[in-house]
């Protein structure tokens, strides 16, 4: 329990009490939520597609919620994320 480091919320979720539950669990848990406006995005994001041989992605399926429990190596893509959230 309490292993997210971040969590990533679609806009385009349709179920408002679940949405709620995400943002009370992460101001509870003090973990931070960044709102994505798309849920196909968010799971092509987390690599919940196919990768076809021209290397696009293909059979998209949308998530309303992602959690990062662990980031792996520290690289580009880590400190963009860091300095966002500490912008916000």
């Amino acid at each position: 329990a309490s292993k997210a480091q971040v969590v990533f919320l679609a806009e385009s979720c349709n179920e408002p009490a679940y949405k709620k539950l995400v943002q009370g669990l992460c101001v509870e848990k003090n973990v931070p939520l960044v709102d994505v406006p798309d849920n196909k995005a968010l799971g092509e994001w987390a690599g919940l597609c196919k990768i076809d041989k021209d290397g696009m992605p293909r059979k998209v399926v949308g998530a309303s919620c992602v959690c990062v429990t662990d980031f792996g190596e520290e690289g580009q893509a880590y400190e963009y994320l860091m300095n966002y959230l500490s912008s916000k």
